[in-house]
């Protein structure tokens, strides 16, 4: 990682629970990481780790009346925007800080023009005219491979992989300082996948545009990110450049997500899945959250929360096994 290049976005402690009548769901439990500028980090886990939430609490969107960031900061460029008000946070979304959904059909509306809802979003931001801003908009289908002709059709008359790239155009209208990529590619065939992917980096690389990009592909990690944050119920448990996750991966959930993977260098007969299913986030153990699956756990994980280990200069580790140098 550049430690040269200044820090965008900084999450700090962040605890974030979902509070309903029934239960309390610790979904995010002390998450702390860095963007800097240009970057793209990948947080990487099974459905239902927390990712989501965590980039719902960036964007100001969590659920009203359950979702709540019980504390924590969200620094970017050096202001927590999590302590602004809702007309403040409306400014910067869009903005300076784009989110790409996981299913493009739910951020997209079935009765709006496709280039009437990416004007909207320019017109909120950079106050053009409606002619500016529709120009504007058909410019920006043609940077992700859509003909400007096709700014008038509506989202049910676009192919899947076609509306996701509607929803990256929305994302890239305002040239955005930080783009948050929620599993882009999740509902899209392989060869689109590929050329979404594409796309994404082209763009970024383009701008220098800083993103978050959330997702349970490796594949995919390898080829966009700079740095990798591993979360596992609501919590990172390893953290460092992409280097150090794939060729030094220390946490025994890291480890196992890698043993699920083909692998042309090995010779295997079987595949290893990760064993049992993942905690209830409304109630979590005690100890290590990770014990119950953990092919390498002792007596002591059962009870014993381990702190957070550097092993190495910016890789950080969160097992027991840690502090004799990593979980080998």
């Amino acid at each position: 990682m550049d430690k040269e290049k200044e820090v965008l976005l900084s999450v700090k402690d962040l605890v974030v629970h979902y509070e309903t009548h029934n239960a309390v769901v610790e979904a995010v439990n002390n998450v702390s990481f860095e963007i800097r500028a240009g970057q793209t980090l990948g947080l990487v886990g099974e459905t239902g780790a927390g990712k989501t939430t965590i980039a719902l609490a960036i964007m100001s969107l969590l659920p009203k009346y359950t979702g709540r960031i019980i504390q924590g900061s969200i620094e970017f460029d050096g202001k927590d925007i999590a302590k602004l008000s809702a007309r403040e946070m409306r400014s910067i979304r869009g903005r300076d800080i784009s989110m790409i959904f996981q299913d493009p059909m739910s951020s997209l509306n079935p009765v709006l023009p496709v280039g009437e809802q990416i004007a909207e979003l320019i017109r909120l931001h950079q106050r053009k005219s409606r002619a500016q801003a529709a120009v504007q908009a058909r410019d920006i289908l043609k940077k992700v491979g859509i003909q400007p002709e096709r700014a008038s059709d509506y989202p049910h008359q676009f192919s899947g992989g076609m509306k996701q790239r509607v929803v990256i155009a929305m994302a890239l209208a305002c040239n955005p300082r930080l783009i948050i990529a929620d599993e882009p590619t999740t509902a899209l065939d392989v060869t689109i996948q590929a050329q979404v992917l594409d796309l994404i980096r082209g763009l970024r690389d383009g701008s220098g545009t800083s993103m978050l990009l959330i997702t349970h592909d490796l594949g995919v990690v390898a080829e966009t990110c700079d740095s990798v944050a591993v979360i596992y119920a609501g919590e990172i448990v390893e953290y460092g450049s992409l280097e150090d996750i794939f060729d030094r991966a220390a946490h025994p959930y890291t480890q196992c997500l890698f043993a699920t993977i083909p692998s042309l260098d090995k010779d295997v007969e079987r595949l290893q899945p990760i064993t049992g299913p993942a905690v209830n986030a409304a109630d979590l153990p005690e100890g290590c959250s990770f014990c119950g699956r953990c092919p390498k756990a002792q007596e002591r994980c059962k009870t014993f929360d381990p702190p957070h280990t550097e092993v190495a200069p910016g890789h950080i580790v969160k097992c027991v096994l840690a502090g004799g140098g990593g979980a080998e």
